[in-house]
């Protein structure tokens, strides 16, 4: 009997050693990994203007009234999978971005993509552009 209570005694120590590696080692592998961040409102605007010595973009969104949103100097701005400063958005320039919320509970944002160009469009229409 004395035997069959440690051998019982081994399983169970086995097995809680081996609940808990599996639990620890599913932790471990979370390290580094950027969370998911379920709480960030996508929004789709017209850019009004852009301000680079305050680091804010005036939009005219489409579904509400005109919104300033943050940036910061490593927002990223891409168009057809190429990546442009910021300085070249232009007013009427379609966009979706990201929005996230800082500290104090400013919107701000760290990638900007161009839905479509102004230039674009008015080529499309047949404008010449002349800039």
């Amino acid at each position: 009997m004395n035997r069959f209570n440690r051998a019982a005694s081994c399983v169970v120590v086995v097995g809680l050693a081996l609940t808990v590696s599996v639990g620890c080692s599913e932790n471990i592998a979370l390290v580094g990994r950027p969370t998911l961040q379920l709480d960030q409102e996508e929004i789709f605007a017209e850019i009004d203007r852009v301000d680079t010595a305050s680091r804010k973009i005036h939009l005219r969104p489409e579904d509400s009234g005109n919104r300033v949103v943050g940036y910061s100097a490593d927002t990223r701005v891409l168009y057809r999978g190429r990546e442009y400063p910021i300085a070249q958005l232009e007013r009427g320039d379609k966009v979706s971005m990201q929005l996230k919320q800082d500290s104090r509970g400013n919107s701000y944002t760290d990638l900007i993509r161009i839905q479509e160009s102004i230039r674009d469009r008015d080529q499309n229409r047949g404008a010449t552009w002349g800039g």
